[in-house]
């Protein structure tokens, strides 16, 4: 093709004024006054400030298709594997692929403490954190090797990335976008994915009860249990096999399944997020305990 002949990248994606059938009904004369006025209010919509849901500290705020899918699973570091646009098991309504080294329950808290510190600023902007405050502030010892382990987690996190499908809207990208590290005082500045303000729709994210969730460290599958039912103010009765599958569980063996499920469920009565549950056969039904009912479905 000729130069005279092909278009610049700019006139393959510019949509014209006489291009935008929008503007067909209007007289010539005023297309380019109304196409100006359009670019403008897309302007300006754009520079909009972006932020975070603003919950109560004593809460974290999660989209809900984290919760209600395997994207953060009930499994213990050592059994990480290495996925490449895998779909997740997920609740109807949600398609979530990830390519990435596998994330667990341990990620997703550490993700939660990110998106709490950052929920008070513009969407795009660091935070701000020592590596001994924030392993102190999680309850975590503050040696040397949890630094080491909550420096993989960011690398995870940042290395990895997410497609969620949810009422027609996709979002894809990583869960932190980069950062810097001084390795002598051991500060680190995040930067979060300014799109990831996109998960959080009217009723698309959970303010998770957080003196819970941390009692319940590192027990995997009663954290992915008080996860997903957190995410539902009256959960519907679920098959044990869907709960295997949603939870990234590696038990196959349903009757080991059913055992491992009645301890974290016991669990999570102990802790007053359930005020019981029944199995029958195949089927979990929960009762949410009045106060542990969420500020968002």
């Amino acid at each position: 093709m000729n130069d005279s002949n092909r278009k610049s990248v700019d006139e393959d994606f510019t949509l014209t004024e006489s291009e935008d059938p929008s503007l067909a009904a209007y007289p010539k004369s005023a297309r380019a006054a109304i196409a100006k006025r359009k670019a403008a209010m897309a302007e300006a919509e754009s520079a909009k400030v972006l932020q975070f849901p603003v919950w109560p500290e004593p809460k974290r705020g999660t989209p809900n298709s984290f919760l209600r899918s395997a994207l953060f699973s009930a499994i213990q570091g050592k059994d990480r594997r290495f996925l490449r646009e895998e779909i997740l098991a997920s609740q109807n309504g949600y398609t979530v692929k990830f390519t990435g080294e596998q994330l667990n329950q341990e990620d997703l808290t550490l993700w939660e403490t990110f998106v709490h510190l950052a929920r008070q600023h513009q969407l795009g902007t660091v935070c701000n954190f020592t590596a001994h405050g924030l392993l102190k502030a999680l309850g975590l010892p503050t040696g040397g090797k949890n630094h080491r382990v909550l420096h993989s987690s960011i690398i995870r996190l940042t290395a990895c990335a997410v497609e969620i499908i949810h009422d027609n809207k996709k979002y894809f990208g990583s869960l932190v976008e980069g950062g810097a590290k001084d390795e002598l005082t051991k500060h680190y500045v995040i930067r979060l994915n300014p799109d990831l303000i996109r998960l959080y729709g009217d009723t698309q994210w959970t303010a998770i009860d957080w003196q819970q969730r941390l009692q319940l460290r590192r027990k995997p599958l009663a954290q992915a249990l008080h996860a997903y039912f957190s995410s539902h103010k009256k959960p519907f009765p679920v098959m044990l096999s869907f709960i295997q599958k949603i939870t990234g569980c590696r038990n196959v063996q349903m009757a080991s399944f059913k055992r491992q499920c009645r301890s974290a469920l016991d669990v999570l009565q102990d802790i007053g997020f359930l005020a019981g549950y029944s199995i029958d056969g195949d089927k979990l039904t929960v009762v949410r305990s009045s106060i542990s009912l969420p500020s968002q479905e």
